[in-house]
């Protein structure tokens, strides 16, 4: 078969997330569907066989479907029109629009090409009508080519980071934090992001509490982040031992006070938290 010519009923719609080469990376739960249209400003003839607006292409569900448990190796995905299942009044040439319908999952970018599908219809043996073949062209390009949609995801990043202060704040104690990503439509509980800490990568459930310890200037960073989705972060010992807490949040450039244990929500920007214990002793005189 001829690039861009299916000698059959049947056409597939193929389907790319381009940049997922990393299995580290979060894939967003989410179903991307095709709409498969007649296109109504068809006319004129091609081999002597008038072109027409397709006929409806009803009951077909026309999408694929990617889960967070989806590996790079499962990147690309397919699902098939079936032209056989539709009812044609005549011999000619069918013409139709194919296009990805825009979804909401954030940080996703969607494929805006529009697609120009040509059915073919003659005679069968059994004195009925049926699809011959089938043309695929990108827009108005004249060249013939497999349907292929090709969409990517961001991720972001957050990093928490500790400082203590002041003149009897303790540079050696450990602080106790914990860090909870929220579960969403499009990233379900248990799946895990990761986050490296103390030099080593390690799994944070999502919907799970995750617990850490930062001594003064040390960090944590998630920098494979779904963005989208809700964080909270909360330290067990704020504003307790003669200590006073304060975080700020800078989100991309901009700066503000965070509380802790608010939640927050991603987006492309980086997230970094600094969280500030800080203790003042006044110096006992005479």
């Amino acid at each position: 078969e001829t690039a861009g010519v299916v000698s059959s009923g049947q056409l597939t719609i193929k389907k790319s997330i381009t940049n997922f080469n990393d299995d580290t990376l979060l894939m967003p739960k989410t179903d991307y569907t095709f709409s498969v249209n007649p296109d109504s400003a068809a006319t004129g003839t091609e081999s002597n066989l008038p072109i027409k607006p397709g006929i409806a292409v009803n009951n077909q569900d026309i999408k694929v479907s990617y889960s967070n448990t989806d590996k790079t190796s499962g990147k690309e995905k397919q699902v098939v029109v079936d032209f056989m299942k539709v009812t044609f009044p005549s011999v000619g040439i069918y013409r139709y629009v194919v296009t990805e319908n825009k979804g909401t999952a954030e940080g996703v970018t969607y494929d805006d090409t529009k697609w120009l599908v040509d059915v073919y219809v003659g005679n069968n043996e059994k004195g009925g009508l049926e699809p011959k073949y089938i043309v695929s062209k990108k827009g108005d390009s004249a060249t013939k080519e497999p349907i292929q949609f090709n969409n990517s995801f961001e991720t972001t990043s957050l990093k928490i980071e500790k400082k203590v202060t002041g003149n009897t704040g303790d540079h050696k104690k450990a602080f106790n934090f914990t860090l909870t990503l929220q579960p969403n439509e499009y990233y379900e509980a248990s799946s895990v992001v990761k986050i490296e800490e103390n030099g080593q990568t390690k799994d944070v459930k999502i919907g799970e509490a995750y617990k850490f310890t930062l001594n003064d200037s040390q960090s944590v960073i998630l920098s494979k982040l779904p963005v989208g989705i809700n964080y909270k972060v909360e330290e067990a010992e704020a504003n307790q031992g003669g200590y006073t807490t304060t975080a700020t949040l800078k989100d991309g450039e901009k700066l503000s006070t965070y509380n802790l244990g608010q939640e927050h929500k991603t987006d492309k920007t980086a997230d970094e938290i600094v969280v500030t214990n800080k203790r003042d002793t006044q110096v006992p005189t005479g």
